[in-house]
């Protein structure tokens, strides 16, 4: 359990982008790919893609834009709505940090497209998903506004079952951040609070890991039996192929309807241990920047960054102090005073809440 706000949110913020770093060098790979040339990848490296700085623990664009997300809030101080988002991401928007999906968006956002669902007709890339963290910490013990406010916001960047998706975690985050909360108040949670179809996905998935008796052998059966194999695009690395896959066959895990799912399993099935679900969720392949930012967002939030390894912690915070100092315009800038900020603004959203209490209690004569 965290040891107090603060120690959660920051584990959330840190938690997510480590996941994101850890697994961004073998975002596309295969499981088996990442078994060949690394055994268990347990430490930060260097990526050679193209979607981070090329530094150990370098982030890619839905942690950049989880920043996003934060700063918004902690200026309003308290929830937002999607023409906050678009307004700060059309004055500090930076789309070489983004995919075309988000730099679309944000194209539309600067010529002036309705905020509110400027996520209409996109690609399906999931960024909402590891985005909108931020949002279920300001909607903190409050999960069904923190999936309307997920929802809202989710469709100034993606539509359809991305959207859902991505209000669904946000109420997952709104209750992990509850003090003594388990893993079992999330998952239900984000099954109350979600979309028949993400609500289905989560169920199947789950219902496979419980019947596993280790990760490996989830991850094989997940492969074997869910994985979606539809757009089979050239591989990052040629490696053999096991019996039963198409011959080139390689991730179109851009779906939330994935990573979500995998995500929580892979929580369950490491007993929510903060550090071992951020590994399995980098080991997992396919999307897992993404599905090992997921497990790290929601077991930071659970556990605190208190437990998180120091050294993922200090790189991942040397090698993305660019980026925070760049959005800010504050060399000190870091995902830990991000977490400070958004506490604050919490503050102030408790105080705006009091006040209306007043009110309330005028109006019905209490």
């Amino acid at each position: 359990m965290a040891l107090d706000l603060l120690d959660a949110v920051y584990g959330c913020l840190i938690g997510g982008a480590i996941g994101d770093a850890l697994g961004a060098p073998v975002e596309g790979c295969n499981y088996w790919e990442i078994r060949e040339e690394y055994g268990r990848l347990e430490d930060l490296v260097v990526s050679s893609r193209g979607n981070t700085n090329h530094l150990p623990g370098g982030v890619t664009g839905g942690t950049a834009l989880r920043q996003y997300v934060a700063l918004a809030i902690v200026r309003k101080e308290g929830r937002i709505v999607p023409n906050d988002l678009a307004a700060l991401w059309i004055d500090r928007g930076n789309s070489e940090l983004f995919g075309s999906n988000e730099r679309v968006v944000h194209e539309k956002l600067s010529w002036g497209v309705n905020p509110w669902d400027s996520g209409r007709g996109g690609n399906l890339s999931g960024t909402a998903t590891m985005a909108l963290a931020p949002v279920g910490i300001i909607n903190a013990a409050n999960p069904a506004q923190a999936y309307q406010d997920g929802y809202t916001l989710g469709s100034v960047i993606q539509d359809r079952e991305e959207r859902d998706a991505a209000a669904t975690l946000v109420a997952g985050v709104a209750t992990a951040v509850i003090p003594g909360a388990t893993l079992s108040d999330v998952v239900t949670a984000m099954n109350q609070y979600s979309s028949e179809l993400v609500r289905r996905a989560i169920e199947l998935t789950l219902d496979l890991a419980f019947t596993s008796g280790s990760i490996e052998e989830f991850t094989q059966a997940y492969y074997a039996q869910m994985a979606d194999w539809r757009t089979l695009q050239p591989p990052h690395r040629i490696q053999p192929v096991p019996d039963g896959y198409p011959a080139r066959a390689q991730y179109n895990s851009s779906s939330s309807l994935e990573r979500i799912p995998v995500a929580l399993a892979l929580l369950h099935l490491c007993g929510g241990d903060v550090n071992d679900c951020i590994i399995e969720g980098a080991n997992f392949g396919r999307n897992c920047n993404a599905i090992a930012s997921i497990v790290g967002c929601i077991a930071g939030a659970l556990q605190g960054a208190t437990p998180i390894r120091g050294d993922w912690i200090d790189t991942c915070e040397s090698a993305n102090r660019d980026l925070c100092a760049a959005l800010e315009d504050d060399r000190t800038a870091s995902f830990y005073s991000m977490a400070w900020r958004l506490v604050s603004a919490l503050n102030a959203e408790r105080r705006a809440t009091e006040s209306r209490l007043k009110v309330l209690e005028k109006l019905l004569g209490k």
